[in-house]
């Protein structure tokens, strides 16, 4: 008899065993599967190559063009960035000197949401100094003027279509009769 019970038990010990080797390999193999189905819906990473145009127009015409190219990954952060400036040396105070950046920082961010449109996000900022003889009042005098430093930012949204040129800007000069623009283009690289 006890042979008997010995067998059976331990005939129920091997029973629930196996079962439970199948239970775990039937749940590593649900896992595979769940894995390998995320990484089928997961879209692939997408590039792009954003081409910026910042041109003046006085008169209706394109007097000054500067182009610019950055590659992007849609969909991350941080932001790609181009940044392009001269440290220049200025005196807030007597015999206190500073530096400031002049130049352009131009910051973009993409978004891929299919079906042919991106969501662009860019940051445009461009500063410089105004030369003495393009200010009005100090035009024929003998002093040199304290130098003007002149800034346009821009902080704008954007829907493009890939390929297609679109203006994102467009910033009238307070002290002229120019305008700045920006066009920008997003080509997806495959």
């Amino acid at each position: 008899m006890k042979m008997v019970s010995k067998v059976i038990f331990f005939l129920a010990l091997a029973t629930s065993l196996w079962a439970q080797q199948s239970a775990k390999g039937s749940s590593e193999q649900t896992a595979k599967k769940d894995a390998a189905e995320s990484q089928e819906t997961k879209p692939p990473d997408s590039f792009y190559k954003l081409s910026f145009a910042l041109y003046e127009l006085e008169d209706g015409k394109r007097v000054n063009q500067r182009d610019y190219t950055m590659i992007a990954k849609a969909n991350v952060n941080p932001s790609p960035s181009i940044r392009i400036s001269t440290r220049v040396p200025i005196y807030s105070e007597e015999k206190k000197m500073q530096y400031i950046d002049a130049g352009l920082t131009l910051n973009c961010n993409v978004v891929d949401h299919g079906a042919g449109k991106i969501q662009a996000h860019c940051e445009i900022a461009i500063s410089g100094f105004v030369r003495p003889d393009q200010i009005p009042e100090n035009r024929g005098n003998a002093v040199a003027p304290a130098p003007v430093l002149r800034s346009t930012n821009s902080n704008t949204w954007a829907i493009l279509t890939p390929g297609k040129p679109s203006v994102i800007a467009t910033v009238d000069d307070i002290n002229s009769a120019k305008r700045m623009q920006i066009e920008m283009t997003a080509t997806k690289l495959d």
